[in-house]
């Protein structure tokens, strides 16, 4: 892929002057704009079939500012041409904002100066909510980029597109997507079974992403984007090297695993889901169950993906009445610490099934956790509870960004550096985190 997926900031001026020097050709992830006349209709509905043509194909980039020979190959800046770049940016963001449904997140529009050359840069990275339609006056668009340009989609390629959607689950998006496709979807047979495709559930389509940086951020923004305003903890780690199949989740032993986790403490807060049997999907298994609060899930992807997301609900604040819960919410020590730890085991014993070779990306955020309180030490010391006041963490989220760790990590060592840095945002120091055994080096939990 062209500038190997990397967002705006991370491309630099020289791998884009090689694009004029070496009149690099317009290609499935690329194309050239000499301007944008962001006045007239008929540029604008280009623009944005482009935009998203680029989004239901997996990603790409336009490039405007440089002018091409007539057959797709870049032949040199257009300065003279390209206008205001501001103004062009400024447009192209309100257009995608009013006019593309569902709206892509992580779109970037930068102005960039190469060598005097006034550019507006557009990356439209990977997407899960596909697919994306166009809705400029009034139309009901869908466009997808090929090898050979990009053209309008077919019924098939929209109920296959639908299938990778994880986020048009509920009933009401699926209502108001299938209204949209009256020209479409004229048989009611068909409306039904493409509705019936959409609500089973197909995971995102993540297997074609094979940069560990792109899909890490790729499924954070999803959760960030999914959980709203929901209070919420979601651990995630992501292979450096994704690829298709690194695990395979069709293996007994996989399932195995997953259903029957290692280290498991009976009524613990652990990843193990008595209640719930294994959703398969074409790329995932995945592990659910409804809370107070929101859904607790457990999802493991075959291009080694693997992410935990529970609600920050009255069973995670543990020996709380609903009165107090409601005034002061209490994080719980055991959920805090367990949680990391035992999605951190199971991830080693998959790792080690599937003798996966690469290092990882590790990531864990607290979502709008503002009011939220912690006790320092040992929950199950009842004289804590009297003597020592908790602290409540006043910033509205707690994020660990994703760290590298290598192919031979320790899960216990790993969850105690995310724990430490919890711990570490409340004000706390590491004495204060109970259950570790410095000396073994892991975590012991009371049966």
């Amino acid at each position: 892929m062209i500038f190997n997926g990397k967002p705006i900031d991370q491309i630099s001026n020289d791998e884009i002057d090689v694009l004029v020097n070496e009149h690099i050709a317009e290609r499935q992830h690329l194309e050239f704009k000499a301007t944008i006349n962001y006045q007239k209709d008929a540029e604008k509905l280009e623009l944005l079939r482009d935009i998203v043509s680029f989004a239901n194909a997996g990603s790409g980039y336009i490039v405007v500012g440089i002018r091409d020979d007539g057959k797709g190959k870049a032949q040199k800046y257009a300065s003279e041409l390209i206008g205001d770049t501001k103004n062009i940016k400024k447009s192209v963001q309100s257009l995608c904002i009013d006019y593309i449904s569902e709206r892509i997140y992580g779109l970037e529009v930068e102005t960039r100066e190469v060598h005097g050359n006034p550019l507006v840069l557009i990356w439209v990275p990977p997407s899960n909510r596909t697919p994306h339609m166009v809705t400029f006056q009034n139309r009901t668009d869908f466009w997808s980029r090929y090898h050979d340009g990009k053209r309008e989609m077919t019924f098939s390629e929209i109920k296959e597109a639908f299938h990778r959607d994880a986020v048009a689950l509920r009933l009401t998006k699926i209502e108001t997507q299938l209204s949209s496709l009256p020209k479409l979807i004229k048989d009611e047979k068909m409306r039904e079974e493409l509705k019936k495709d959409i609500q089973s559930g197909i995971t995102p389509q993540l297997s074609s992403i094979d940069s560990g940086s792109i899909l890490s951020k790729h499924t954070g923004d999803h959760f960030v984007n999914d959980i709203g305003d929901q209070p919420c903890l979601w651990i995630a780690v992501t292979p450096e090297s994704p690829k298709q199949d690194l695990i395979n989740i069709n293996s007994q032993q996989i399932q195995q695993l997953f259903k029957n986790p290692p280290d498991r403490r009976s009524g613990g807060f652990n990843m193990e889901f008595l209640v719930s049997s294994i959703e398969h999907f074409d790329q995932r298994l995945k592990l659910a169950v409804q809370y107070p609060g929101g859904i607790q899930c457990l999802e493991l992807c075959a291009n080694g993906h693997m992410e935990f997301r529970t609600p920050l609900g009255e069973i995670f604040c543990w020996r709380q009445s609903q009165e107090e819960f409601r005034k002061r919410p209490r994080l719980y020590s055991y959920p805090v610490i367990e949680y990391p730890t035992t999605f951190l085991r199971l991830y080693r014993a998959f790792v080690d099934q599937a003798g996966i070779k690469c290092g990882f990306r590790l990531q864990l955020q607290y979502r709008n956790l503002q009011g939220y309180a912690l006790f320092p030490g040992d929950p199950d010391n009842n004289l804590n509870y009297i003597v020592i006041q908790p602290v409540t963490y006043k910033d509205k989220h707690l994020i660990i960004d994703p760290r590298s760790i290598g192919n031979d990590f320790i899960p216990d060592k790993e969850a105690y550096d995310l724990i430490e840095t919890v711990y570490a945002r409340f004000g706390f120091e590491s004495k204060d985190i109970p259950f570790y055994n410095s000396t073994e080096g892991n975590f012991n939990f009371l049966s």
